[in-house]
């Protein structure tokens, strides 16, 4: 149950990222500025317009409902004026159109490969004037002009790109040429003109001016930051739900990820186990080898009843010199793991040592004193520091120390070598310490 609960946890958590806030900024002042041609030449006898006319002008307010389609409203301002071999004439072409916008940047799929180059399309339709004089006559012809174009981008920021717009005019209920001396012969779609201008697009305006523009989000509506950041994040947790033995717990929460198929386990992962029969499972059982109660954590009345003045220390005299030396280097403390009595493999050689010189000196007594750290009950402690001396003397009567030679005695947490406080004075208040003599 546990496990259900935790990966919907998990997975509530993995939701909760992938619809964090993605919105983006929508709006853009966009402006060009480049030069254009009358692309169906409609100009009468003895007028032709130069070649690329400069002049042209687009500045426009552009909204994205989302990061691929779009809507903005556009002024431009074109020079038609007279070549070299032409009389002269000058013709100011002024529009306002609006226009749709489409991203072909998230369309194609531009963001798989590059973050800095897009592509828009446009197109639409509006009302332009065309204004000059003839004969200090102020002449104008007001058409409906459709428009569109295409324009390349490159991002140079969050906040501004430049941009090339190819774009081109198709007019309606144009009158007359693009001189204003003449008249069309047929008015409609035969009379049109291209442009070409070089712009950017400022990005800093509106309520989420501080993000990424809508021109530059990824079909996702998020970056690959932050999606690479939730596939990260999911495939942790997808690690964390391995649950290696088939117990219903976790690997992550498993103390125990190893038990044998079938086995009963508590919340932690750990085997099921009562060695003594007593009802408490061994791994809150302070006495798992000897029956006992709950209220005893699993121990006997008769362990506390034990609890008594412990066999008189050996007396005998201090050591002296090189003796002393010796002694002193074999008889650091032994550390023991919580709750363990026994003797860890990095301490054998060193007990070993020790067996050997009083072995080699039937003049020299032992005596061992084992301490706790500060968890647990201090009437359990009390008996533990006991069997940690105990547990020491064993090793060294195992190596051939008589045992009449070694003194054991239990301080329990009396007498704490450091601070409780840290899991590091714990580890060393958890030891057996030495007094060698001689007799």
């Amino acid at each position: 149950m546990k496990k259900i609960i935790l990966s919907a946890a998990l997975l509530l958590c993995g939701s909760a990222f992938a619809q964090k806030d993605t919105s983006y900024n929508k709006l853009s002042i966009d402006l060009g500025i480049g030069a254009s041609n009358v692309m169906s030449p409609n100009f009468s006898q003895g007028y032709e317009q130069k070649l690329f006319d400069p002049i042209t002008v687009r500045v426009g307010a552009r909204y994205m409902f989302n990061n691929i389609f779009g809507a903005a409203w556009v002024l431009g301002y074109d020079n038609i004026s007279s070549s070299k071999n032409s009389l002269d004439f000058q013709t100011h072409n002024v529009s306002s159109t609006l226009q749709a916008y489409a991203s072909l940047t998230n369309l194609l799929n531009f963001s798989e490969f590059t973050d800095k180059f897009g592509l828009l399309i446009h197109t639409g339709a509006g009302l332009s004037g065309m204004l000059g004089k003839i004969n200090n006559a102020k002449v104008h012809d007001n058409v409906i002009s459709f428009v569109g174009g295409v324009t390349p981008q490159y991002k140079l920021n969050n906040n501004l790109s430049i941009n090339l717009d190819l774009g081109f005019n198709l007019n309606l209920k144009q009158q007359r040429s693009f001189d204003l001396v003449g008249r069309t012969g047929t008015p409609g779609l035969a009379n049109n003109f291209g442009y070409a201008t070089v712009g950017v697009s400022y990005y800093g305006i509106g309520k989420n001016k501080s993000k990424v523009h809508a021109d530059w989000t990824p079909k996702e509506h998020a970056s690959k930051k932050e999606l690479e950041a939730l596939r990260t994040k999911l495939s942790a947790t997808e690690a964390k739900l391995v649950d290696t033995d088939n117990d219903g717990v976790a690997n992550f929460l498993d103390i125990e990820p190893n038990t044998p198929a079938g086995s009963l386990v508590n919340a932690k992962g750990q085997a099921i186990v009562d060695m003594d029969g007593d009802g408490i499972v061994d791994s809150e059982d302070f006495c798992p080898t000897v029956k006992g109660t709950a209220e005893f954590k699993g121990c006997p009345i008769a362990f506390f009843q034990e609890v008594k003045a412990v066999d008189n220390e050996i007396t005998g005299n201090d050591l002296t010199g090189d003796l002393k030396n010796k002694v002193a280097a074999v008889t650091k403390d032994v550390n023991f793991d919580t709750k363990s009595v026994v003797v860890k493999g990095s301490f054998k050689k060193q007990l070993d040592a020790l067996a050997k010189i009083v072995n080699e000196n039937p003049a020299l007594v032992v005596v061992l004193h084992g301490h706790c750290d500060n968890v647990g009950e201090d009437i359990l402690n009390n008996k533990l520091s006991e069997d940690r001396a105990k547990s020491v003397k064993d090793y060294l009567v195992s190596k051939g120390v008589s045992a009449t030679k070694i003194s054991t005695k239990g301080f329990g947490i009396a007498n704490p070598k450091l601070s409780n406080d840290t899991e590091r004075g714990r580890a060393a208040n958890r030891r057996v310490e030495f007094i060698v003599k001689s007799k």
